[in-house]
């Protein structure tokens, strides 16, 4: 597994979300504020969990959910290593 690409896009994405291209997906919709990042996060959420129960793409469906939840930390101003360390600290306090 190679957890430097998922550092790698979320810098990109961090990118898009502070330079906002307009040819960016990512800062068309932080453009659209908050309730945008969110409703496409939730709306990824819901595709993959459909998929789990049916016979959906799952790996395609958690990579959309991944990639969304990276656009909400961005945009949320939360980096990811953060994330990280407290699920380290989580793991090491059981």
């Amino acid at each position: 597994m190679n957890l430097e690409y998922l550092a790698e896009l979320f810098e990109v994405v961090k990118n898009r979300v502070r330079e906002k291209p307009k040819e960016s997906y990512v800062a068309r919709i932080v453009e659209g504020g908050m309730d945008r990042v969110l409703g496409k996060f939730g709306e990824e959420a819901f595709e993959f969990a459909s998929a789990v129960q049916g016979n959906g793409d799952k790996v395609a469906e958690a990579a959309d959910l991944l990639f969304h939840y990276l656009i909400v930390l961005a945009a949320s101003g939360v980096e990811l290593d953060e994330v990280v360390r407290e699920l380290e600290r989580r793991r090491r306090h059981r």
